[in-house]
């Protein structure tokens, strides 16, 4: 008997560890392109696998084997084979960064954004020599100071707020149509796809009808894109597929200003002061479970990190200004089975004369990114400095993000 429970066991075991395979997708995000040679390291395994000329790579059999002696209550033993999932992923490249990171299943998908080894790549607006507000992809030397700047679009219409893809292999922004009257009353603007590179632009909403605004990637798989739409009867938050076509888009719910999405598609919503986790459904309802916080001041241009576990905003707390010149740059823990969000540390102290806005998270929640005054800083989270990463020479900046996942 004991010998048989043996053989079903190694055969189990052998099966399991056949059938997992991870996959996944490295981009180069100093380029926009996918990355070829990159080495994929599966800890506790021995898998090692290089990235194709498309970025992609592949592991059949994400388990091993191997074998461990048991004994009966008579002392015999025997061996079997044990399956040993992976815990850790690896993904490296000479001149480009490493990146590790918990691997969330064996048979699933894990993709990943390299960038250039001591260097800060970001994407954000950027003036263009005629003054127009393009996107525009930074690679930044903090040891010469210098900028390489790459332009993205070439449009008369403005661009804002670029927001990567799960797999940092496309982007998201709004472009807006009606260049006359301030922000935002008398605005139009459409809601734009493409490549991380500059390519393959299209439109999954026009912009000659309504402002919409601030577009988030959801995080489960969907690949749908949430935006927020101003100036029509109908206003709140809607979404529609990355791929979709204009006119196809869903209000998600009644009332709401949408914000990051989380991997159980869960939506961030944002009402005055109060903050909220909802579930959209199909019937444009939505069930809202209120987030716990320290206060209810205000806050936005919120950015959600790549594990979900931080969170970072802006925070209005001096009414006498108004809420970018009277804001504090936050972050803070995040809780998303509470849900609530805890232990607040202002990166950025309140002063009306200067304006810090808009905030990306690095995907090793070390780092934080951010605009102010037309230049673009970043926060050391360990060491609680903050240093310039745009040059003296480089034109106005805004609503910039990291070329990784992290919104």
């Amino acid at each position: 008997m004991f010998r048989f429970i043996s053989l079903c066991l190694v055969l189990t075991s052998c099966a399991s560890a056949q059938s997992a395979t991870l996959s996944g997708l490295v981009m180069n995000g100093s380029k926009g392109l996918p990355l070829d040679g990159a080495t994929v390291t599966l800890q506790d395994t021995g898998l090692v696998v290089t990235t194709d000329a498309e970025g992609r790579y592949s592991f059949e059999g994400a388990t091993r084997t191997k074998e461990v002696s048991v004994s009966n209550q008579n002392g015999d033993r025997a061996k079997l084979s044990k399956a040993t999932s992976a815990n850790m992923i690896t993904f490296s490249k000479t001149g480009y960064g490493s990146v590790s990171r918990n691997v969330k299943s064996n048979d699933g998908t894990e993709n990943v954004v390299l960038t250039l080894e001591n260097k800060v790549t970001y994407v954000c607006t950027t003036a263009d020599a005629k003054g127009r507000w393009q996107l525009a992809r930074t690679v930044f030397d903090p040891m010469t100071k210098t900028s390489e700047i790459t332009y993205l679009t070439d449009t008369e219409q403005w661009n804002f707020k670029p927001n990567f893809s799960p797999d940092g292999s496309k982007m998201t922004f709004f472009r807006r149509y009606a260049a006359d009257g301030p922000c935002c009353g008398s605005w139009l603007s459409s809601v734009c796809v493409m490549n991380a590179d500059g390519s393959g632009l299209h439109e999954i909403i026009t912009g000659e009808d309504s402002f919409n605004t601030e577009p988030y990637w959801s995080r489960d798989g969907s690949n749908r894109i949430s935006f927020n739409r101003m100036n029509v009867e109908e206003a709140g938050a809607y979404w529609n597929n990355s791929s979709g076509q204009p006119g196809s888009e869903q209000r998600i719910g009644p009332w709401g200003w949408i914000n990051p999405h989380l991997a159980d598609g869960r939506v961030f919503i944002q009402r005055s002061g109060n903050s909220f986790l909802a579930t959209p459904t199909e019937s444009g309802k939505a069930k809202y479970v209120p987030v716990q916080r320290v206060d209810k001041k205000f806050i936005h241009k919120i950015a959600l990190s790549q594990d979900e576990t931080m969170i970072a905003y802006q925070k209005w707390i001096d009414s006498d200004h108004n809420m970018y010149k009277g804001g504090v740059m936050v972050y803070a823990k995040f809780d998303a089975s509470a849900p609530s969000i805890t232990n607040e540390v202002i990166f950025d102290e309140l002063d009306p004369s200067t304006m810090a806005w808009y905030v990306s998270i690095s995907t090793d929640n070390k780092f934080l990114l951010f605009a102010k005054d037309g230049a673009i800083m970043q926060h050391d989270v360990e060491n609680g400095t903050t240093t310039k990463v745009s040059a003296k020479s480089d034109p106005f900046k805004a609503y910039p993000t990291y070329t990784t996942f992290s919104k």
